[in-house]
């Protein structure tokens, strides 16, 4: 009983002590002359969003939201407010040099796609860096380092997988993903992953492909169907969710029976598997930049087929039949040599990530439907949905800026020139120059 009262005596005191703190936190007013609700798919006019801390306080119309006297104002009257983006697939390390190497480049990576607008990322597996996600969400959020909201996954759950690995002859080279077999191993590898602080776990289903003659892909199924059950029911219990590398075959109906959260890829989905998904409600996060980037070596083994021509092929059967569609880039951090390169110019995936935006409305989506997929509907299968994703009253403050309006031309994403993150601004091309504009039309 005694350590039941101290226990609730210090969350109260805690808890007036946060209360105090938020009604201490200077207030900051941003004038929107433009802003956009996902929710409703309209660009609201002249707009004023009130933050306190890291949180917004209050939205709407410039006529009935006051602005308090002493607050910071940051004027946007001149430019397109939308919340932050979400990246829901992406790569921050690359498996390269120890551990030291490991958290400079997460750092870099991270950051590159925060100033591009992606204020929560989405870390798909570690790739060879061990925890590094982890630690880099924990440095974010104990104030040591700048950075985005991070979903990690650590190191990938795998299975023994075919392949070409060296036989250990003396030495057993460290693992880059954590391997289990059966489904009592991956439960206790779920379980290991939550140990150590990731947030969801990462899993392929798929791996080993080819096409044949006719055009159709064909996909290795890795884990069976028992041991996909077994790593959705253990991360669930975990208060985890799960998310797939899956192209296609019987890796993919696997997953689909099994329940997977996010379906990652689908490359290779039949009409079968996409009524599947539907009666399940899955989201499939389809990646296609690093699609495009490998596009030059699926075409010399097995031209004219390749895995970016058949994933737009899909993704409009996907987007036709309603299937909720995620937005998930594919980024890779490059300093290894081998990670995927989107933009030439940068040598570079992280923060040029919004060039799937305009590719996406070539396909057949319209401007706010992209808009959706990587604010509200990312939101909803991170489980997120009352933290960002919109500008309303209690979420995060995470907000960016773009000159024109996405709406009536989508490529302004690929310009995003105002940053902010829980309140906090991380660039801001636009403010600055709106007030000396106001100032010298005023002169």
């Amino acid at each position: 009983m005694r350590s039941m009262y101290v226990l609730r005596t210090v969350t109260g005191i805690l808890g007036a002590a946060a209360m105090l703190w938020s009604q201490a936190a200077p207030t900051t007013a941003i004038r929107a002359g433009k802003l956009f609700d996902p929710k409703s798919g309209q660009m609201l006019a002249n707009q004023v969003v009130l933050i306190q801390g890291e949180r917004i306080m209050g939205v709407g119309p410039a006529a009935s939201v006051p602005i308090p006297a002493g607050a910071k104002l940051i004027d946007l009257s001149r430019a397109t407010v939308l919340p932050g983006l979400i990246d829901g697939h992406l790569h921050l390390t690359d498996a390269a040099g120890g551990l030291q190497h490991q958290m400079i480049v997460a750092l870099h990576s991270a950051t590159e796609s925060l100033k591009a607008g992606y204020t929560t990322q989405v870390v798909q597996g570690t790739h060879g860096g061990g925890f590094a996600d982890v630690e880099l969400k924990r440095a974010i959020e104990q104030g040591l380092v700048q950075g985005p909201r991070l979903l990690p996954a650590g190191p990938i759950l795998a299975i023994t997988a075919p392949g070409a690995g060296p036989y250990p002859l003396e030495v057993k080279p460290s693992e880059v993903e954590i391997v289990k077999d059966g489904p009592d191993a991956l439960r206790a590898g779920v379980r290991e992953l939550a140990h150590y602080g990731a947030d969801h776990v990462k899993i392929h289903t798929t791996g080993a492909f080819y096409f044949k003659p006719n055009g159709e892909m064909v996909n290795q199924a890795l884990p069976s169907l028992e041991e996909l059950k077994a790593v959705v029911d253990e991360a669930h219990r975990r208060g985890m969710f799960v998310a797939s590398h899956t192209y296609g075959g019987d890796g993919l109906k696997w997953a689909i029976e099994a329940g997977v959260d996010d379906i990652q890829h689908a490359t290779a989905a039949t009409d079968e598997d996409i009524k599947m998904i539907l009666k399940k409600n899955l989201p499939v996060t389809s990646t296609i930049l690093d699609h495009r980037q490998d596009e030059p070596g699926d075409l010399k083994q097995w031209a004219p087929y390749s895995r970016w021509r058949l994933v737009e092929q899909t993704w409009k059967k996907m987007l036709k039949a309603g299937v909720r569609l995620g937005y998930g880039s594919g980024s890779t951090p490059v300093s290894n040599g081998q990670g995927r390169i989107f933009n030439a110019e940068c040598n570079c995936s992280h923060g040029v990530q919004s060039e799937m935006f305009p590719i996406l409305v070539s396909w057949g989506a319209t401007p706010l439907y992209t808009l959706r997929m990587a604010t509200t509907v990312n939101a909803e299968i991170i489980h997120w949905q009352d933290k960002v994703g919109t500008i309303e009253k209690g979420k995060f403050a995470d907000l960016i800026a773009t000159s024109g309006d996405p709406l009536q031309d989508i490529t302004e994403m690929q310009r995003v020139k105002f940053v902010m993150k829980g309140g906090a601004v991380v660039k801001d091309d636009l403010s600055a120059h709106n007030d000396e504009t106001l100032k010298n039309a005023a002169k």
